[in-house]
């Protein structure tokens, strides 16, 4: 079997939870975990995360349905909180601490298209190295679709990553994924993303994903 360092493609599997609680109209708690498989290794590790987000105000866009995710609709909103991250098989050691602050804004184009724009700060204090920041930029285009019973939202979007540790702009991550209401409370969303990475290790990731929503 080939050693994990000397892989130059990752394969992942990430199945991800989160619970979304309103607190009024322009407020609400997050709570999200996932993990991550490599299909190849077997290694797992888990991400837990906790945010608080705040709308500030409304966008003009084409409404199709009831949206249990209110924040859709807005045409900007502020995220803080906090994640962490850490190894869950014997030979993976990692560890991670990340504050984040993020503004995302939305745009409505024509033919119905909304474009999104997120911008992340990231304080990262990771196990065996000194405190460095991320910053990272992702620009999504989606468009809801309504035909006669299927209700959905399909996206593809590309995030560019600038890390301070290497005074480079890497990763480069490019995805795409469709957002399926399934009910008045729950949204599942497939998705995949490839990463490339000159620092990374291995230097590509393929991850297939797949989302379980709960809006309450």
């Amino acid at each position: 079997m080939t050693p994990a360092a000397a892989q130059s493609t990752a394969n992942e599997f990430r199945p991800e939870l989160g619970f979304y609680v309103q607190q009024g109209q322009l407020v609400r708690i997050e709570f999200v975990d996932f993990l991550t498989n490599d299909l190849t290794t077997g290694d797992r590790q888990g991400n837990f995360a906790f945010y608080i987000q705040a709308a500030l105000k409304p966008v003009f866009r084409r409404e199709l349905r009831d949206e249990p995710d209110v924040y859709r609709n807005k045409y900007l909103t502020v995220l803080a909180g906090y994640r962490y991250r850490t190894g869950l098989t014997n030979n993976d050691s990692t560890s991670e601490h990340r504050g984040i602050l993020e503004v995302t804004s939305r745009y409505l184009l024509p033919w119905q298209l909304v474009i999104t724009d997120r911008n992340r700060g990231e304080f990262r204090l990771i196990k065996g190295q000194p405190f460095s920041t991320r910053y990272r930029n992702r620009l999504r285009l989606e468009r809801d679709i309504e035909y006669h019973w299927l209700h959905c939202t399909p996206y593809i979007y590309d995030e560019i990553f600038y890390d301070q540790r290497y005074d480079q702009w890497t990763p480069n991550r490019y995805g795409l994924g469709v957002q399926f209401p399934a009910g008045p409370h729950l949204v599942v969303e497939p998705y995949y993303y490839r990463q490339n990475g000159s620092h990374s290790n291995p230097p590509h990731r393929n991850v297939f994903a797949f989302t379980w929503s709960l809006y309450f």
